[in-house]
C-alpha cells in the first residue's frame, strides 16, 4: 500500500503506516482490539477462531438486536478488512452501533481501529462515534496521538499473540462472569 504522506496527517503518517501494515500482515480487525482491551486470552481465542458466542444467550440476543436496529448500510460495501456499521463519507466519520455503553474504552478500540485504517488509506483525519442502540445516544470516540500510540502497541501485541501456540495465562477479572468466553477459560 502507498505510505500516507498528507500534510493533514503530519507526524501521524509513519505510525499510521506501521499500524496499517501490522493490521494487514496479521489480518487484524477491529473486534480483536476490543477483546484485547478486555483480556489477552479472549483476544487469543477470538484470533484463533475459538468461539462460544453462538451458545451464549446474551450474545445471541445482542446479534439479533443489532441486526434489527442497526444493520450495516451501503456506505460500507466494497471495503476489505474494514467493516464498521456505517461510514459518513462526507463528514469522514466512522459509526459503530453498540448495545450499551458498557466497557466503553474497549468498545471504542474497535471503532478507533476503523478510523485509523481509513486515515491511513485516505491520508486525511477521520472521526469516530459509537451509537448506543435503543438509547439514541452518540458517544464520540477520541482519536488523539496517545490513542494512535496505544493502538499501535496493541497491534504489536496482537501480532505477538498470533504466533503463540497456547493462550496466554490470565487472572480472573470482574468481567469474567459476563464474558461470552467464560466457559472456554474455565472461569465460569
Amino acid at each position: 500500500m502507498i505510505p500516507a504522506s498528507s500534510s493533514e496527517l503530519g507526524d501521524w503518517a509513519a505510525p499510521l503506516d506501521r499500524f496499517r501494515d501490522l493490521s494487514e500482515r496479521f489480518q487484524l480487525h477491529g473486534l480483536l482490539f476490543q477483546h484485547l482491551e478486555l483480556c489477552e486470552r479472549r483476544a487469543w481465542l477470538h484470533m484463533n477462531r475459538i468461539d462460544y458466542s453462538h451458545l451464549d444467550e446474551r450474545m445471541r440476543l445482542g446479534s439479533v438486536n443489532h441486526a434489527i436496529h442497526r444493520p450495516r448500510d451501503h456506505s460500507v460495501e466494497g471495503l476489505i478488512g474494514v467493516s464498521p456499521d456505517r461510514i459518513d463519507w462526507d463528514r469522514r466519520e466512522v459509526i459503530e452501533a453498540k448495545g450499551s455503553a458498557g466497557a466503553r474504552e474497549a468498545v471504542s478500540m474497535q471503532t478507533r481501529f476503523y478510523a485509523l485504517l481509513l486515515m491511513a488509506a485516505t491520508e486525511k483525519r477521520w472521526t469516530a462515534t459509537n451509537e448506543i442502540i435503543g438509547g439514541r445516544k452518540r458517544l464520540t470516540v477520541a482519536i488523539e496521538r496517545e490513542h494512535l500510540e496505544t493502538m499501535l502497541a496493541m497491534a504489536e501485541r496482537l501480532a505477538e499473540l498470533s504466533g503463540q501456540e497456547w493462550p496466554p495465562r490470565v487472572s480472573r477479572k470482574s468481567i469474567c462472569d459476563a464474558c461470552s468466553y467464560r466457559f472456554l477459560c474455565g472461569f465460569a
